[in-house]
């Protein structure tokens, strides 16, 4: 955004904000405070997903893997091991009452940019207090020989008061991807609930 900033939650994202950590089953990364289930965790806590836009994340083990066949796009993940199927053959989106952690990416190329279009969040899939009306925008282009630009537009009218847009380059990265094993040896989620 101009301003450099995030935009202000409308007033009823802001109420939902407010309930995030009463909230037994939420979203990915923050709520889900329960101890009755491991249901009552997030899906991240889970091991399950990290859910939308984590291209560009910084995090440990944030290598990423752009693969590409005649019809799609396959980004592979090493953190919690997920592959993002991205069809590139013209086809729409997937009927609007199914629902998916990653959303219904559909792909295409403006030049030498490739553009994600993601619909059809799950509700589970919070990113920022979004719901699963989030719209996703992403483009992909290659700036040199080991460097990408990603550029990514979120879009929610019952979270934010305008779209946004966020932009970073993605050095190349040297070595091998290795196996997420998320729940190995995790006995926190044992005992938050054994607690």
């Amino acid at each position: 955004p101009p301003d450099g900033r995030v935009p202000p939650l409308i007033s009823a994202a802001q109420e939902r904000a407010k309930l995030e950590p009463t909230r037994p089953v939420a979203s990915l990364g923050s709520g889900g405070r329960g101890t009755d289930s491991w249901l009552d965790r997030s899906l991240w806590e889970r091991c399950l997903t990290q859910g939308a836009s984590r291209l560009a994340s910084g995090a440990y083990n944030a290598n990423f893997q752009i693969v590409q066949s005649a019809d799609s796009v396959v980004i592979l993940h090493e953190q919690i091991h997920e592959a993002r199927i991205i069809p590139m053959d013209g086809r729409p989106h997937l009927p609007s009452n199914v629902r998916q952690w990653l959303g219904d990416s559909r792909g295409h190329w403006e030049g030498n940019t490739l553009v994600v279009d993601t619909t059809n969040f799950s509700d589970k899939t919070n990113f920022r207090g979004s719901t699963d009306g989030l719209h996703m925008v992403e483009r992909i282009s290659r700036v040199d020989a080991d460097t990408l630009n990603y550029e990514v537009t979120f879009e929610d009218p019952s979270t934010w008061t305008r779209p946004w847009t966020v932009q970073m380059p993605m050095p190349k990265t040297q070595g091998t991807m290795y196996e997420y094993a998320c729940h190995e040896g995790n006995y926190g989620l044992t005992g938050i609930l054994a607690g």
